[in-house]
């Protein structure tokens, strides 16, 4: 990396995580299917429903912000798409600890393969830029797996470091409660502080319902007060969404 490009890199980072989206991805879609109930088997769980692309682009559209407008939906590789200079930028950065390069933290989304996957593009309203989307399209222990993963990566990278050229970029995660009201939510926060001192804070929160993977995000300058309301509230609009 150029020097200083850590410096501006971080600058456009932060409002890459302003903007931020997450959730488990997807690069491919899947038609929707739904396992066979066993009858006899007490222990077997209920099936879900598998929602196909079209279907949750469907239910993401119907998702409003605070200030009453809807954001436009994405789906597949287009929710990618949205971080691609983010993860590329911090690929070229020395980052520890080692295991925690996978940008999970600041809100990129990671890939569920088989999964389908829509969400709101990152949009700002009333002081904060927010985002939600759903991943479906493969059973619950699939994306139960990526929530424990979630929840692993939370606790192994508390403070990270990303640093070029003489320039420390730095992180520091924590749990937090309070982020909407669907049963088992996990919720984050992480804190990026800039080479020149400059602080941005993205919440993050991740649930299951139904068989379908939310998550949320709102993010603003470091101190605004808010955070986890505001992703909780579109949590909990796109629990509600799912009958």
């Amino acid at each position: 990396m150029k020097k200083n490009s850590l410096l501006g890199f971080g600058a456009s980072a932060l409002v890459i995580l302003a903007l931020t989206a997450c959730g488990g991805g997807t690069t491919a879609a899947q038609e929707s299917t739904s396992a066979p109930a066993s009858e006899a088997a007490t222990s077997t769980p209920t099936p879900v429903k598998q929602y196909t692309k079209e279907e949750l682009i469907g239910l993401v559209g119907q998702v409003k912000l605070a200030d009453g407008t809807s954001p436009a939906v994405l789906s597949g590789d287009e929710l990618l798409a949205q971080y691609d200079s983010m993860v590329k930028g911090f690929a070229g950065a020395t980052i520890e600890p080692a295991a925690c390069k996978d940008p999970f933290l600041l809100g990129a989304p990671r890939t569920i393969d088989g999964s389908t996957a829509a969400g709101t593009t990152r949009t700002k309203a009333n002081g904060f830029i927010s985002s939600v989307s759903m991943t479906s399209g493969v059973d619950a222990a699939r994306l139960q797996d990526d929530l424990e993963k979630s929840k692993s990566q939370a606790e192994e990278c508390k403070k990270v470091s990303y640093s070029a050229e003489g320039q420390t970029l730095t992180t520091s995660t924590q749990k937090v409660e309070g982020v909407g009201n669907v049963p088992g939510t996990e919720g984050f926060k992480t804190v990026m502080v800039l080479p020149d001192g400059r602080k941005g804070a993205i919440f993050i929160a991740h649930a299951i319902k139904d068989g379908v993977l939310i998550s949320a995000s709102a993010t603003a300058e470091d101190g605004v007060a808010g955070g986890p309301e505001a992703a909780g509230a579109l949590m909990d609009q796109a629990a509600a969404l799912i009958k």
